[in-house]
C-alpha cells in the first residue's frame, strides 16, 4: 500500500515539474518572440517585424499545445494514458508546426528570413530553461 502512495506522489511531482518546465519554455519563447520582433522592426521595418512575430508563434503555439495535451489533461496517473497523451501531443505539435510553416512560407515569402531566424532562436528556449531549471 505504501509503495502505491510513494509511486503516486512521485508521478505527481514529475507532472508538476514537467508543467513548470513547459510553462517556462513558453514564457521564454514569448520573450524571444517580442525581442526578435522589436529588433527586426527597428532594423528592417514593420513587414519584417510581423514575419518575426509569426516565426515566434510557429514555435510558441505548438509548444503550448503539447504542454496542454500532456500536462493539462487532469493529471492522469495511468502510465498508458500518460504515454498516449505524450504521443498525441508530439504528433499534434509536429502537425501544427508543419501547418504553420507552410502558411508562413506563403504569407511571408519575402520576409522568410525574419520568420525562420526568430523561430530558430525560440527553439533555444528549451536549452535555456533546462540549463536554468536543471535535469532530473
Amino acid at each position: 500500500m505504501f509503495a502505491h502512495v510513494a509511486t503516486a506522489t512521485k508521478t505527481m511531482r514529475t507532472q508538476l515539474r514537467g508543467a513548470a518546465i513547459a510553462r517556462a519554455v513558453c514564457l521564454v519563447q514569448l520573450g524571444i518572440l517580442f525581442v526578435g520582433a522589436a529588433l527586426f522592426g527597428w532594423l528592417q521595418g514593420a513587414p519584417q517585424a510581423i514575419a518575426a512575430t509569426y516565426g515566434g508563434l510557429v514555435a510558441v503555439v505548438p509548444t503550448a499545445y503539447f504542454a496542454y495535451r500532456v500536462f493539462g489533461g487532469g493529471g492522469a496517473r495511468d502510465p498508458k494514458l500518460m504515454i498516449g497523451a505524450l504521443y498525441q501531443g508530439e504528433i499534434g505539435k509536429f502537425a501544427l508546426t508543419a501547418l504553420l510553416f507552410g502558411l508562413g512560407a506563403v504569407l511571408f515569402a519575402k520576409q522568410f528570413l525574419a520568420l525562420i531566424v526568430t523561430y530558430a532562436v525560440c527553439l533555444l528556449a528549451y536549452w535555456v530553461v533546462l540549463a536554468r531549471m536543471g535535469f532530473e
